[in-house]
């Protein structure tokens, strides 16, 4: 019989079995990747800096005048056209950012967020404790990412996120490829860690491939959102779902 550890006791009965089973399974150094935003906390961590570096007139590559609603409008319809592309444009608007800016930022900002979730929290903390190595690959920018990696008992270091090239100090606009959403987060698993996921949790169509690409794909979602389109496909393809 496979025991369940305690702290798969917050997720649902088919989450918690699918886990354990792999936690049996007797294979060692595992693999997981973790979605970030509307998996490991609630919202999108990534839009609400850009939100705030807007608000505060702090992008210096669109100008202190331009209009936040502007800025976060074209945000929006970028991402509408193409995911990836609008992702990767959240980050190149901050060229010209010192990097010890962005990085301060996103610490204070990950300091306040209040959308952790501690179930994932905890997640994070046993898989850990199992020996899998845990890695977050998410479509925000990777330094707000890594600021919040450590509320939620991840690595800071282990976050695979859209980034732009640093030139002495300074953010550029040249995006260090894949942009991690979608396909690119397969690419990127793959060029920085080189295997497989044994274990890969998302919440959106943005992690699809990353899901698909994984030994064990596992989906969250929220109960009020109990329709949305990947929580679908797992049901159809009989992955383990679980809902905050």
């Amino acid at each position: 019989m496979t025991s369940t550890p305690e702290w798969l006791s917050p997720f649902s009965f088919e989450f918690q079995k699918a886990i354990a089973a792999q936690l049996a399974d007797g294979r060692q150094g595992k693999l997981a990747c973790l979605d970030a935003d509307g998996t490991l906390w609630s919202e999108d961590i990534g839009e609400a800096l850009l939100r705030w570096l807007a608000a505060g007139g702090l992008l210096p590559k669109l100008g202190a005048a331009r209009d936040p609603a502007d800025i976060w409008d074209e945000y929006e319809a970028r991402v509408k056209k193409n995911r990836s592309e609008g992702y990767g444009w959240a980050v190149q608007v901050m060229a010209g950012l010192e990097e010890t800016d962005v990085r301060r930022w996103s610490r204070q900002m990950a300091h306040a967020w209040p959308n952790y979730r501690p179930a994932m929290a905890g997640l994070v903390q046993g898989l850990t404790s199992a020996g899998y190595e845990v890695w977050l690959v998410s479509a925000s920018n990777g330094w707000i990412v890594a600021a919040g990696a450590a509320h939620v008992n991840a690595n800071p270091s282990h976050v695979l996120g859209v980034r732009v090239e640093v030139d002495d100090g300074e953010l550029t606009d040249r995006l260090v490829l894949p942009v991690t959403c979608n396909q690119g987060k397969v690419e990127a698993i793959e060029k920085r860690l080189g295997r497989r996921p044994d274990l890969a949790i998302g919440d959106s169509l943005g992690d699809l491939e990353m899901l698909e690409f994984a030994r064990l794909p596992l989906a969250v979602g929220r109960h009020d959102k109990a329709t949305a389109e990947l929580l679908g496909i797992a049901k159809t393809r009989g992955w383990a779902t679980h809902l905050f």
